[in-house]
């Protein structure tokens, strides 16, 4: 067993490569320095702690070929624009990166090309423009990449924060407080989860999922934010997957997409003045689809659309909004099948708009208040609406 401790004698560029099984420890204080570790083999740890601005942190774990497994590496750095970075090629290795200061930057990559899984990368910033970037391969021709956690935490603002994995049952959660925030996900696979927390205004989340029975959850608190959740493509591959989204606070957006069969998306926004869209069956593709959407709150939007109709794809879909406030608006478009609009709104000023072509649709608008409006287009056979209008003004 080898211990390398690098002193403030050297502090100013740290370069070392050591076998299997070994510890290294690299403390560094100051501006403009640099410490790159290399390590293969098994169970090799790395921690790095630099003090100041400037500085860059690389530790690598692995190759010759592939040989990095339960390797730990620590990266701690204090200071403003600094960077850190990590790398492992194999499986079960962990990576903790945290920054304090102003734009930092973090970055972990695990599973190269095909190989790996187990692994875990967490990363925490706390600061203002700094960025956070975990990449975790795989799902390639040895089917490996699987049960990765991947976790991210910034508190500032103006900062972003990156996850991309592939592979199977695989984890990501990105948890931002502050203002201007990006959170961007991306997973390959199947029964991956995905969940994206931001706390503050104007912030951004995007989640894509391509793969079968997926999880992608958004939450967002505070106002002007929008989330954006798209599971399936290149091509379709949407399959039993779930997209929930949820917002409190005002002008927010909430838009959610699916492309095959057998998908939910549920919707909740609590404020004034925001925003939800879903869309699933692109095309004539996919069917057994539910849409649940609910608002409360003044001047709310809220669009549901699936599609199909062309080969009878598309059917037996289900879309539910509800909204509670004043001036909003609900509309439903479906073709297809079976389908069913239901539609429930409370409060003065709502519009409700049903169109459905296909067989064997149905529709149930119920709005309490007044000036309430409801058109409902229905073509084919064996469709049914039925529309309640409690108020004045009723068209």
């Amino acid at each position: 067993m080898k211990k390398v401790i690098f002193s403030l004698a050297t502090l100013l560029s740290a370069s070392v490569m050591v076998a299997q099984s070994n510890v290294s420890s690299v403390d560094q204080s100051g501006d403009m320095n640099g410490a790159n570790i290399t390590q293969v083999g098994l169970a090799n740890t790395n921690t790095t702690t630099q003090l100041g601005s400037g500085n860059n942190a690389e530790a690598i774990q692995g190759s010759e070929a592939f040989a990095s497994r339960n390797g730990t590496v620590t990266q701690m750095q204090t200071g403003d624009k600094n960077n850190a970075f990590a790398q492992h090629e194999e499986d079960r290795n962990e990576v903790y990166q945290v920054q304090v200061g102003n734009g930092n930057s973090a970055s972990a990559t695990q599973n190269l090309l095909n190989f790996g899984g187990d692994n875990l990368s967490e990363q925490l910033q706390e600061g203002n423009g700094n960025t956070a970037t975990i990449s975790q391969e795989g799902a390639g021709f040895f089917g490996n990449g699987s049960f990765n956690y991947a976790g991210q935490g910034q508190f500032g603002d103006a900062n972003t924060a990156t996850t991309s994995q592939g592979g199977e049952e695989n984890f990501s959660l990105i948890i931002q407080d502050g203002s201007f925030n990006t959170a961007s996900m991306a997973q390959v696979g199947d029964v991956n989860t995905a969940d994206q927390r931001q706390t503050g205004e104007a912030n951004l989340g995007t989640g894509e999922q391509w793969g079968s029975n997926n999880l992608l959850i958004q939450s967002q608190n505070g106002g002007g934010n929008i989330a954006t959740s798209l599971q399936g493509s290149s091509a379709f591959d949407s399959r039993g997957g779930i997209v929930d989204q949820f917002q409190s606070g005002d002008e927010n957006e909430a838009y959610a997409q699916h492309e095959e069969d057998n998908n939910i998306i549920v919707q909740t926004q609590l404020g004034d003045g925001n925003s939800a869209s879903a869309t699933q069956n692109l095309a004539f593709f996919g069917g057994e689809n539910q849409t649940q959407q609910f608002q409360l709150g003044n001047g709310n939007v809220a669009t549901a659309s699936q599609e199909g109709d062309f080969g009878i794809f598309g059917e037996n879909n289900v879309a539910l909004q509800g909204q509670i406030g004043d001036e909003n608006m609900a509309i439903s478009l479906q073709n297809g099948a079976g389908n069913i609009s239901d539609i429930f709104q409370v409060g003065d000023s709502n519009f409700a708009q049903d169109t459905q072509f296909g067989q064997g649709n149905t529709t149930f608008v119920t709005q309490t208040g007044e000036s309430h409006s409801s058109i409902i287009l229905q073509s084919g056979t064996g469709n049914a609406a039925v529309v309640t209008q409690t108020g004045s003004g009723e068209l």
